[in-house]
């Protein structure tokens, strides 16, 4: 009688990482739980994913308003961030997920103490690919929260001290916190000017808003019509991505009625794009009978 064969034990199936704090922090609920691990299992090295919301709904086995109900309370929960994509003819794609997954956020005892490990994290980034593009960053002052009027005074919105190293020009930087070079390179300049569907002088005008909002001396911003804290304003303008860009140049060619003053108008579609255009996603959804 033959024998046999033992399998081995080593099991060599795909697989999802998860960690320990994860599973035992109280910050998140069962569906939120399952949600995050399932995006996990579409992330790249990045810890970033971008899953349709049937096939998320399938694999989780909820229904898409209860996928997109928990998604949105694991961005409140900061936890993740969400960003809508397009597509190249101008329609909506899936969204891109973000996912935020470190031992300091899951010690975290609250959604304000995760917000402030995020923004830190997402400072680290900013400044990790700013010296990997050769520039060196020195970070000389640092807000513990959101500021008060007289922490802003302060500061005089001289967050960073930025150095080319790329260039050996002497030009006196002591008057921009960042360089038109710099904002280029931030938010993928030559990407958005390859780009068959968006005008080469919007962009142009996009950096400059851009330019002149992370480069001011005031202590607020005028932004839809209210005086913001200058660091809040540049601190959301800094976590655009070129398809936050995009969302925002198209929202402006959407405006039918004469602008006054074109450049208050961006900054304030930039300042809401991150945002609005998930919302918008999400009333497409609905509309398309996703719910």
């Amino acid at each position: 009688m033959a024998r046999k064969r033992i399998q081995s034990a080593t099991d060599q199936r795909p697989f999802i990482m998860v960690y320990q704090d994860f599973l035992e922090s109280e910050l998140l609920g069962t569906h939120e739980k399952l949600l995050f691990i399932v995006l996990k299992k579409f992330a790249n090295s990045k810890n970033q994913c971008f899953p349709s919301l049937k096939k998320i709904a399938d694999v989780t086995g909820m229904s898409k308003r209860k996928v997109q109900d928990t998604l949105k309370e694991l961005e409140q929960k900061n936890v993740i961030a969400i960003e809508g994509r397009n597509r190249t003819d101008g329609g909506y794609s899936s969204n891109l997920y973000t996912l935020y997954d470190f031992k300091e956020l899951w010690n975290a005892g609250s959604s304000d103490e995760v917000a402030a490990v995020v923004d830190e994290y997402e400072d680290k980034r900013i400044i990790d690919l700013l010296e990997s593009k050769g520039y060196v960053v020195t970070k000389e002052k640092e807000l513990e929260c959101e500021p008060t009027k007289a922490h802003t005074q302060a500061l005089e919105l001289n967050q960073y001290d930025m150095v080319n190293t790329t260039t050996n020009s002497k030009k006196s930087q002591y008057a921009e916190r960042y360089t038109i070079e710099q904002i280029r390179q931030l938010y993928d300049y030559e990407y958005l000017i390859q780009d068959n569907y968006i005008r080469n002088e919007d962009v142009e005008t996009v950096i400059s808003v851009l330019y002149d909002a992370l480069n001011t001396t005031k202590s607020s911003i005028r932004v839809d019509g209210e005086d913001k804290p200058a660091m809040i304003v540049i601190s959301k303008l800094m976590k655009l991505d070129m398809e936050n860009i995009k969302y925002a140049i198209g929202k402006y060619h959407e405006q039918t009625e004469r602008i006054k003053n074109v450049n208050a108008y961006l900054l304030t579609i930039l300042y809401h794009a991150k945002e609005q255009s998930y919302l918008d996603l999400m009333n497409q959804g609905h509309t398309n009978g996703d719910f």
